[in-house]
């Protein structure tokens, strides 16, 4: 009888952990922030807020899932930005209004945007290369 490999998105998640646990660490407490602004919302029956918060989590699975499809792994500190800079437009621009609040918000993501375009474009090169 053939044994079946287990492989799949809990196996990809496991060696997660082990090979970058400060990814893992700061993705599950972005995570948590998102979920608590989720329960938070629907609570008020703020359904525009759900939607963003869901679409949080679901931006949050992007990186993990283009490492998966595309086998290949992205820099550490890369997906930190990222994950980050998700939360900063979705849950802090969008959320608790920073997009009001401070003036030129929206113009520090669009430039962090920028770099972190010209990273992924470097690092995808560097990765090719290899």
């Amino acid at each position: 009888m053939k044994k079946i490999r287990r492989s799949g998105y809990l196996a990809d998640l496991k060696k997660q952990i082990k090979t970058n646990k400060k990814v893992f660490a700061i993705w599950v407490a972005l995570r948590l922030v998102v979920l608590g602004a989720l329960v938070s919302s629907v609570l008020r029956q703020d359904y525009e807020s759900v939607f963003i918060c869901l679409l949080t989590l679901a931006l949050f699975l992007v990186p993990s899932f283009l490492q998966r499809s595309l086998n290949l792994e992205f820099p550490s500190t890369l997906q930190i930005i990222i994950l980050l800079h998700i939360f900063a437009a979705e849950i802090l621009g969008e959320l608790s209004a920073y997009y009001i609040q401070f003036r030129h918000w929206d113009t520090v993501l669009h430039t962090v945007w920028g770099f972190l375009c010209a990273a992924v474009g470097y690092s995808l090169v560097d990765i090719l290369n290899e």
